[in-house]
């Protein structure tokens, strides 16, 4: 093999790759270039992967295993052949938004009226009062919010009608949310017949102007429903357990960021369940909320379209919300997607269905189903293929290291610059595939039970807001990553020792066996760490804001800088004298858009100092200043180098 023929063209794409980072992923011309070069280096990897690389039928154990591999890999592949067709469009909705914005200041009380709609079923309080605060506060001249309980809480219908919102209980709960809100769109028509309806989820709560920048799009009678982007205002499992929430950001940021506005310049974004606003008519015209599967927003979607309509996506960040904070609860949340996903193929609006839906339009939905079934068996099976190698002789890839590194790794290296770059540096290999390999062996199962025995599921809520005061660990995710870690490691110790040999030289390549365990063994280390978890004792989480305020102390009127603050408590920057003295005092703190608020001051250092609010302090309007403004509490843009030193530290104990 002419390994050097490959060296102009290796050297133009390494060249392209060292340019990318001083093009932007909107200049469309790079972004299909590249395309197309990765769309070409794949096509050359699996030509010589089906031609070159399956075991003979001769040997039927190498076979099987080895066609089952390889039809994983195209799985795969056909989900990043689709991802690449989805890229070489991009929609950005943000200047129409603006003029929308500037119209409905101009036209403020001529605007169509919008039902806010909170589904809730076992939230707590804490987790619901920010939410409804935040509905409660948007800046908009015509709404009405409307909380959905489906536990039938006398409490929660108490603090309504002291907050001044509308609440709203049924019977039973079939339907689960969908079913939920359906009960809702039925009895609000006749209340208010609001024309347009927004959904929160209960943990979500909306940005001031979340109407003004959305509401505008429904002038094309044509446009059925307008979906903003998920953030979240605390760390998820995967940031917080390895200390990552100030340099990485959570691992829905690709598909918010990057593949929804691509999505949506084909007309096919997706519904995501909540931040969206949807027209009536469009949502009566289809029968409702669909309640076929048990995630009713993808499959809105496809009827919405099926319909005649179209769907929009304004990537802003225009609400907040929790995320999964356990593995375990991870877990359930990415089965339920899953299952969801696949019960949407045997649906009448599905892909397969007799409907109104083009050819690219089911191949774009089917991309997500073929996802949550390929690429959790394919990581569960990665897992286990290198120890059917070592201990049964079952070699279900057949070349040699270096062959499989020439066509292998210009395919790889090539995917990974556009999906890192067309991201902004959202993905990066190792951090982004870790989460997929924590819930493999649960999401795998499920999504294989609900495609051949199409059972029902039930709908099962993702628990928020939870508290840990100590160290957890997650012995299911232990034990299986431990177990199949020693016998990784176990494998190749032995195969050093020449106690296990492999296979004969018609077998596979020992050398690309040990490569691949070691990436395993990376992989397995970095789940049993993750399976720690450590506590979550802050009830409140903590935003930046970084502004002045003024401070109230010994009748003097000091300025400070407000540097960040929770619902609880605040950190200050005063001047240098002043720290020592306001050691243990009682103050007031005059912030802008709460007012003054009394507090009492824990420590004080340098030029810091940390105060407490006290009781009368107004703890309504910190909860709305604090959701509905600008600011963060996590990372919203990636610092790679940063994400992997932080690792580095973790996985070394140093922190």
């Amino acid at each position: 093999m002419d390994y050097l023929a490959l060296l102009p063209g290796l050297a133009l794409l390494a060249g392209a790759i060292l340019l990318l980072p001083v093009v932007r992923p909107t200049s469309m011309i790079a972004r299909r270039g590249l395309i197309l070069a990765v769309f070409c280096l794949s096509l050359r990897y699996f030509w010589w992967r089906i031609t070159e690389t399956l075991p003979p039928p001769a040997q039927p154990a190498d076979f099987a295993f080895g066609l089952l591999f390889l039809m994983l890999e195209m799985m795969l592949a056909f989900s990043t052949y689709m991802c690449l067709l989805t890229f070489w469009r991009h929609r950005d909705n943000s200047p129409a938004a603006d003029a929308f914005e500037r119209a409905s200041r101009e036209a403020n009380h001529s605007l169509p009226a919008v039902d806010v709609f909170i589904p809730t079923y076992n939230e707590g309080w804490e987790v619901l009062e920010r939410t409804i605060l935040g509905a409660r506060a948007l800046d908009y001249p015509n709404f009405t919010v409307w909380v959905l309980d489906d536990t039938r809480r006398d409490w929660l219908r108490e603090k309504c009608e002291r907050l001044g919102v509308r609440y709203l209980r049924r019977d039973g709960n079939s339907g689960a949310k969908a079913g939920n809100l359906n009960n809702a769109l039925e009895i609000s028509k006749v209340e208010t017949g609001a024309p347009l309806i927004m959904v929160l989820d209960a943990d979500f709560v909306p940005k001031r102007h979340f109407l003004r920048r959305v509401t505008g799009f429904f002038d094309d009678p044509k446009v059925a429903l307008v979906q903003t982007p998920q953030f979240f205002f605390n760390p998820n499992m995967l940031q917080h357990n390895f200390m990552l929430s100030e340099s990485w950001v959570d691992e829905q940021r690709f598909f918010f960021d990057t593949l929804q506005p691509a999505k949506d310049g084909w007309d096919v974004s997706y519904c995501c369940g909540t931040s969206f606003v949807a027209r009536r008519a469009a949502i009566e015209a289809i029968g409702g909320y669909p309640t076929e599967t048990i995630t009713e927003d993808i499959l809105l979607s496809f009827k919405l379209i099926d319909a005649g309509y179209v769907t929009r996506y304004l990537n802003e960040k225009l609400s907040n919300g929790l995320a999964p904070e356990t593995i375990g609860e991870y877990i359930k949340q990415r089965s339920r997607w899953g299952i969801g996903a696949i019960q949407s193929l045997f649906v009448q609006c599905g892909p397969f269905g007799r409907n109104n839906l083009s050819f690219l339009q089911r191949m774009l939905f089917l991309e997500t189903a073929n996802y949550w079934i390929s690429l959790p068996t394919f990581c569960l099976f990665g897992l286990i293929a290198p120890l059917l190698y070592w201990f049964f002789g079952i070699a279900i890839l057949r070349a040699d290291a270096a062959d499989y590194a020439y066509h292998f790794l210009p395919a790889f290296i090539s995917s990974t610059a556009l999906f890192v770059w067309i991201s902004g540096g959202r993905i990066m290999p190792l951090l982004t595939d870790l989460t997929e390999f924590v819930c493999a062996s649960r999401v795998a199962p499920a999504v294989w039970k609900a495609l051949l025995f199409r059972k029902s599921q039930p709908f099962r809520v993702t628990a928020k807001g939870m508290l840990t005061d100590r160290v957890q660990i997650n012995w299911p995710v232990m034990l299986e990553a431990g177990t199949l870690f020693a016998l990784t490691a176990f494998a190749i110790l032995s195969y050093r020792a020449s106690l296990v040999g492999g296979l004969q030289s018609d077998g596979g390549d020992p050398k690309l066996y040990t490569f691949w365990s070691c990436w395993n063994l990376l992989i397995l280390a970095l789940v049993m760490l993750l399976a720690v978890e450590r506590p979550r004792m802050r009830r409140e989480e903590r935003f930046d804001l970084n502004e002045p305020a003024t401070l109230l102390w010994r009748g003097k009127l000091e300025p400070v800088r407000l540097l960040d603050m929770s619902v609880s408590g605040a950190r200050l920057e005063v001047g240098p004298d002043m720290a020592p003295a306001l050691r243990d005092a009682d103050v007031i703190l005059q912030i802008e858009g709460i007012g003054p608020a009394t507090a009492h001051t824990t420590s004080a250092g340098g030029q810091h100092v940390h105060v407490r609010f006290g009781a009368g302090a107004p703890r309504e309007a910190i909860i709305t200043k604090l959701y509905t403004g600008p600011y963060d509490s996590v990372a919203r843009q990636a610092e790679i180098g940063a994400a992997l030193g932080e690792l580095f530290k973790r996985v070394l104990g140093m922190r």
